[in-house]
């Protein structure tokens, strides 16, 4: 049924049509019509996962182990803090690492990310950014995927080559060991600004936000223990302060101040489980409709493991049980994993190809090689019958699954939307290996579509892994 007969239907007093086909059509034309407003993220390092907020806001991780929510009306960025533990055995790991995922319950009332230690989990209360736990001691590398099950149990798959459960207890006032605090205030608003107080002086050429919370028009309250980025200039100004001469961290102590500090509890997970083929998790997905968790690792495994029956009654999962490992059709650079439930369809980004795979069975149904072949497809997405890859040279393709061929641009040409200019550090790695290239493509390392379908956010930044910078627009 067309769009067309759909609407001579409903003018007949037949009803409206069926929000699928009009969710088919609009992925199909939304990418026709799009055009991109560039954000400036200061000097931040390659945005690897980004999650809608609200309407209008939009929190990411970046590989500078940065968590920042970033206001798409007005540009403006709050840095949220990090929550650390135990030390890293490995330092130089923590520092070039990053935060590669970022994930929010169905409920909308937790948010859950890498620490500031990459091998750890922080999981913070939404819409404050309150901190309130922090689980480690289960991987030995980084996090590179996380996922909910509901609203009390998450899995995260690491590059240890292991996915482990976790369980969010309810609230109470009798919490779990303390292993740090972070600062907090009481909640007001300002009719007329949002700004943030600071309990610490900033530095003197900096300029001083001043409130006990920033409140978006849309409803996200953001506590003022977030740091704020200056919008002019780029430079974070918090109760961490960034020297930017020699890079190193200053920080305030909580005897220093008179701020009341809240606390964020020690976690443990419930079950850990190793992959029998395969090495380095890079997505994690769950099949609500299975029951069944699925990490695809980079050398080209997808492991299955049911959760089924395993949720008891007192809300405790006792064990994980793994139903089959396969291979993928792709064995190199496997980093992007999505599911249509709808269909029963799984979608496998690779080096040169996007591979679709039934749900059910894992067996492979149709391999379409990517435009920029090479460079990896990075992000991965359905939305209707439409599937969007962004690839690692900076395009976003639209693949139309119904009638497997690519949208074009109503002249035979493929259509394909082009990340912008971003922002790039010229350093001593630049000017030492890259300064004989003269442009450098954001890889589109995140793309999402807004509940609309309307707009389209994508993040990034250069593909090498020794050049710095970042990348960040919203396509409407």
């Amino acid at each position: 049924m067309s769009v067309f007969e759909c609407i001579q239907r409903r003018q007949y007093g037949y009803g409206a049509p069926p929000a699928d086909i009009l969710m088919n059509y609009a992925s199909r034309k939304m990418p026709l019509l799009f055009e991109e407003r560039e954000y400036h993220l200061g000097t931040l390092n390659k945005v690897f996962a980004a999650q809608w907020l609200s309407e209008n806001q939009v929190v990411c991780a970046t590989k500078c182990n940065k968590l920042f929510v970033l206001d798409l009306k007005t540009g403006e960025r709050v840095v949220i803090p990090s929550l650390q533990g135990a030390s890293s055995a490995n330092p130089s790991s923590v520092e070039h690492s990053g935060n590669h995922s970022v994930a929010i319950n169905p409920s909308g009332t937790l948010l859950a990310t890498g620490g500031k230690d990459p091998l750890t989990l922080a999981i913070y209360t939404l819409p404050s950014f309150d901190p309130r736990h922090l689980g480690q001691g289960c991987h030995n590398d980084w996090i590179f995927s996380i996922v909910w099950l509901d609203d009390k149990f998450l899995v995260t798959g690491s590059r240890d080559s292991s996915v482990a459960v976790w369980k969010i207890e309810e609230s109470s006032q009798s919490e779990q060991h303390l292993v740090r605090k972070q600062p907090h205030s009481q909640t007001a608003s300002d009719s007329h600004t949002e700004q943030l107080h600071s309990q610490t002086a900033s530095d003197s050429s900096a300029e001083e936000l001043h409130s006990e919370t920033a409140a978006d028009s849309s409803g996200v309250a953001v506590s003022c223990h977030l740091r704020a980025a200056n919008s002019s200039t780029g430079q974070l100004h918090s109760q961490t302060a960034e020297d930017s001469s020699t890079g190193q961290l200053h920080r305030q102590t909580a005897e220093d101040s008179d701020v009341h500090l809240p606390s964020y509890s020690n976690i443990q997970s419930v079950v850990r489980k190793t992959c029998s083929l395969g090495e380095k998790v890079r997505a994690v997905v769950f099949n609500s409709r299975s029951e069944e968790v699925v990490g695809l690792t980079s050398n080209g495994y997808l492991n299955v493991w049911n959760v089924n029956g395993k949720r008891c009654k007192n809300g405790y999962l006792t064990s994980v049980g793994e139903v089959f490992s396969a291979a993928a059709p792709f064995a190199r650079e496997n980093t992007s994993l999505t599911l249509d439930p709808e269909r029963g369809l799984f979608a496998v980004g690779s080096q040169s190809h996007v591979s679709f795979l039934d749900a059910a069975t894992m067996k492979h149904v149709l391999n379409v090689p990517s435009k920029d072949k090479g460079t990896g497809v990075r992000s991965i997405s359905f939305r209707g019958d439409v599937v969007t890859m962004g690839t690692g040279a900076g395009s976003l393709l639209f693949y139309d699954v119904r009638a497997r061929r690519f949208l074009d641009c109503n002249c035979g040409m493929t259509l394909r939307l082009r990340s912008g200019d971003g922002w790039l550090k010229y350093d001593e790695m630049y000017h030492g290996f890259f300064s004989d290239q003269l442009h450098f493509p954001n890889a589109v390392y995140a793309h999402l579509y807004d509940p609309a379908g309307v707009r389209l956010f994508t993040a990034g930044g250069p593909l090498p892994a020794g050049l710095w910078g970042n990348y960040a627009a919203l396509w409407s």
